[in-house]
């Protein structure tokens, strides 16, 4: 439904914009006068969930494609001006970024996809779950008023087109842009959204209304206190979407109305003169959601997935700072008849003055050490995950830490990406197999790959500007290409060793560890500093975040930032020498006990048959490993 410039003629250019101008003016209006600041998040999180919605193509008749919108899920949860707001930026990055859809045909495609979409569609649901008392019922009339939407904007961007032919031809009688009138315009623009993309939009709305009243209802119902955490956590359920957008490729072809100058000769003979004469009027950075000039399945997929996050940030980015003002959440009134009581005396007198300024932004301190100990706290309770029935849980533990070695060994000296993203699969597959929660999992590996692999890889895509391939040049900067691929085999080299690593701490208790540590013969101070370690860390991070709310609830005020990196700080360097300390002096208890570590007995040292097949099997793919390496040194 992305009418490129080449289609529409000046006038009905100009029609359109003039018709949208005066719309965007009022959408934006009322968008700040009805959208509390709680909810700019989900406004942002939800536009830039429609950019991904609208990057998954489903095969349609005729070798064309076709996709869902978006539009309906944003005019029911937010109304249609915001929802008119929200796509109107989501249709405007992609013309100027990627080329998907024209930019002087941008005032038509929000015409089509923004303004019709969103009226009927909030319509339609206002209308239809006027009588619906529960939320099937609610999600029924949702999926139907979404299907509706996007069938009459069909119809609409059908008229448009398919009056080009009338407004637009030269004296022989052919068209000067689009060369279908309406009585093919009409049918093959309904067909295609009536059967594939008005029910792909239908099932989208309804399971992203149902999981969002499900899980964030403090986000999407009035009047309700939003968590600080709740556009985070739903932030991590769009990553996940976007992560699965080149699903979108497997559907080739282009969409009906969005052809090529090559496609139509082939289909009409001749290239119409003003279609011909058309020229973009800036250059897209990603073409297509692509990387121009390189291909293969490999490029594909990382020109689509970089796409994908770039239009998402750039959305919610520009959404947040345009709706930075907007009004608060009012706070409802007392009653009339509600009973006056009489203040006490201590009540009335005045609050001491606070001698400093309330620092700006959000208390990080606390944030952070929070989110700190939460983290530890979902450690520990992690070993709940080793006493479950599950596949690795029933492997002893001395074998899990030599298989885990041996996988380290082979994620260090792999180099292909394909073999690193199918062992990504095959430790997925493992980790359902083990009945651990994918959720969680695959959160903390991709976190944790992130938060610490970027680091490194990020300056690896970078190189000075000199003779050879780049992507992108940034002034004197250029993405290499051997740099991105560099950077990626990094990041998946890592994310498969947190992997590992997290299978089997996740499957083996802490106690088990240990005592396969004493059996391997590690030196007895290592396992018992790592005993006490692994106890003493989350007293360590809940001491911090107690101090935290002690200090804070016996401050008058607020305290500001430098104040409060000083004492965090201070603080921690207190609580890391008192815990060192601690760790020594209770060492030095227990050997002036006469304590030592558990000595390995011999059911500790006895191999059964399963030890025999990991060790076999761990041995025969680092021999392959190693072999490998010295055929291609060689």
């Amino acid at each position: 439904m992305h009418i490129p410039d080449a289609y529409l003629s000046p006038g009905t250019q100009a029609a359109a914009f003039a018709v949208m101008v005066p719309v965007w003016v009022l959408a934006a209006k009322k968008t700040r006068q009805q959208l509390s600041a709680r909810q700019v998040p989900l406004l942002s999180i939800g536009a830039a969930f429609a950019f991904a919605v609208q990057m998954f193509n489903i095969p349609a008749v005729g070798g064309t494609t076709a996709h869902a919108l978006g539009t309906a899920l944003l005019a029911i949860l937010l109304g249609p001006w915001a929802a008119i707001v929200a796509m109107t930026l989501c249709l405007a990055i992609q013309a100027f970024f990627f080329g998907d859809g024209g930019i002087l045909s941008l005032g038509a495609n929000c015409f089509d996809m923004a303004l019709i979409s969103a009226i009927v569609s909030y319509g339609s649901y206002k209308f239809m779950s006027r009588s619906a008392n529960s939320e099937p019922k609610r999600l029924v009339s949702a999926a139907l008023a979404a299907y509706l939407g996007t069938v009459v904007a069909s119809f609409s961007a059908g008229l448009i087109l398919g009056a080009q032919p009338l407004v637009a031809h030269d004296n022989a009688g052919h068209a000067l842009y689009f060369p279908f009138g309406w009585s093919v315009s009409i049918p093959a623009m309904v067909n295609v959204h009536l059967l594939i993309a008005a029910p792909a939009e239908a099932i989208v709305t309804c399971l992203a209304l149902g999981y969002l009243w499900k899980n964030f209802p403090d986000l999407v119902r009035e009047h309700a206190r939003v968590r600080v955490r709740t556009p985070l956590r739903l932030g991590k359920v769009l990553f996940f979407v976007l992560l699965l957008t080149p699903i979108g490729l497997i559907a080739s072809g282009d969409a009906w109305g969005e052809w090529d100058a090559s496609t139509l000769q082939k289909m009409i003979g001749y290239v119409p003169s003003g279609a011909a004469r058309s020229k973009e009027l800036i250059a897209p950075v990603l073409k297509d959601y692509g990387l121009v000039g390189h291909g293969g399945a490999a490029w594909q997929i990382g020109g689509y997935l970089l796409s994908a996050f770039l239009g998402a940030l750039l959305i919610a980015a520009t959404i947040r700072a345009l709706m930075k003002k907007s009004r608060s959440e009012p706070v409802p009134e007392a009653k009339s008849n509600a009973p006056q009581l009489e203040l006490p005396n201590w009540m009335k007198s005045a609050n001491p003055v606070a001698t400093r300024q309330p620092s700006a932004g959000k208390p990080w301190l606390e944030m952070t050490l929070l989110k700190l100990r939460d983290t530890v706290a979902k450690t520990l309770i992690a070993q709940d995950w080793a006493a479950l029935p599950g596949m690795l849980q029933r492997v002893p533990a001395i074998p899990k830490i030599l298989a885990t070695l041996t996988a380290l060994v082979f994620l260090a000296l792999s180099h292909s990406a394909s073999i690193l993203g199918g062992t990504l699969f095959v430790l997925a597959a493992i980790a359902w197999g083990a009945r651990l929660p994918l959720g969680p999992v695959l959160t903390r590996v991709t976190g944790s790959a992130a938060f610490f692999g970027l680091i490194l890889a990020l300056p690896l895509t970078l190189q000075s500007v000199s003779p050879g391939p780049a992507l992108v040049r940034v002034g004197p900067i250029a993405f290499s290409e051997t740099g991105i691929a560099m950077g990626s085999l990094l990041l998946l080299r890592l994310a498969c060793g947190i992997f590992v690593a997290l299978l089997l701490t996740s499957t083996t208790r802490w106690n088990e560890i240990a005592r396969a540590l004493q059996a391997l013969r590690l030196p007895r101070v290592f396992v018992t500093g790592f005993m006490l370690t692994y106890r003493y860390i989350f007293v360590l991070t809940d001491t911090m975040a107690e101090m935290v709310v002690a200090r804070k609830s016996r401050q008058p005020g607020c305290i500001g930032k430098a104040e409060a990196r000083q004492y965090a700080g201070a603080a921690t360097a207190v609580l890391f020498s008192k815990s060192m300390a601690f760790s020594e002096e209770s060492y030095m208890a227990m050997r002036s006990r006469l304590f030592e570590a558990q000595r390995p007995t011999k059911a500790a040292r006895r191999k059964g048959f399963t030890d025999w097949v990991w060790a076999t099997g761990g041995s025969v793919a680092l021999v392959a490993v190693l072999l490998n390496v010295v055929i291609h040194a060689l």
